[in-house]
């Protein structure tokens, strides 16, 4: 054997203690785990990736609003069944959100909540079955920009339908 110095001896001493130190903490976080796990059996929920959200007004696009979406699933659902029906989805949104867009009418930084989880709600039941998803959340909301928020006459005109002939 060759000797060693007393700077490696150091090092390899403190390398061991903190290896034996940790064990435990390795330990307790597999467990932590496991109960996650468990609870994630209980209320299972599928995370949608963000989707990019335009706001439309006047037919033009105003703002992006980048949207992460919950589906909190019925107890007993799969979530590994809603990997396949994912890019349906998306698309039946994306859809959506240009021809009846989700655009809140005192704001342009955020979407329609209600109205987009509705809509969600209603392409899962087209989509995956009646009572597989129990309820759709917003996770968060990103502007793309901080735009001012509509005055009066972008208000009307938003609120107006395009068959009206009464301004």
């Amino acid at each position: 054997m060759s000797p060693r110095s007393p700077a490696s001896r150091r090092v390899f001493l403190s390398l061991a203690v903190a290896m034996m130190a940790s064990g435990p903490a390795f330990a307790r976080s597999e467990k932590k785990k496991k109960e996650e796990g468990e609870e994630q059996a209980l209320d299972p929920s599928y995370k949608l990736g963000s989707m990019t959200i335009p706001i439309i007004a006047n037919g033009r696009i105003v703002n992006y609003v980048f949207v992460a979406l919950t589906l909190k699933l019925s107890s007993g659902g799969d979530v590994e069944g809603f990997k396949a029906q994912e890019p349906a989805l998306r698309d039946a949104i994306m859809r959506a959100a240009y021809r009846t867009p989700f655009v809140r009418p005192d704001t342009w930084q955020e979407v329609d909540g209600p109205r987009l989880k509705a809509f969600v709600l209603s392409q899962c039941t087209v989509l995956f079955g009646k009572g597989k998803v129990a309820s759709v959340e917003i996770a968060k909301q990103i502007p793309r920009q901080h735009v001012m928020p509509p005055n009066a006459a972008a208000l009307r005109a938003i609120q107006q339908k395009p068959d009206d002939p009464n301004p």
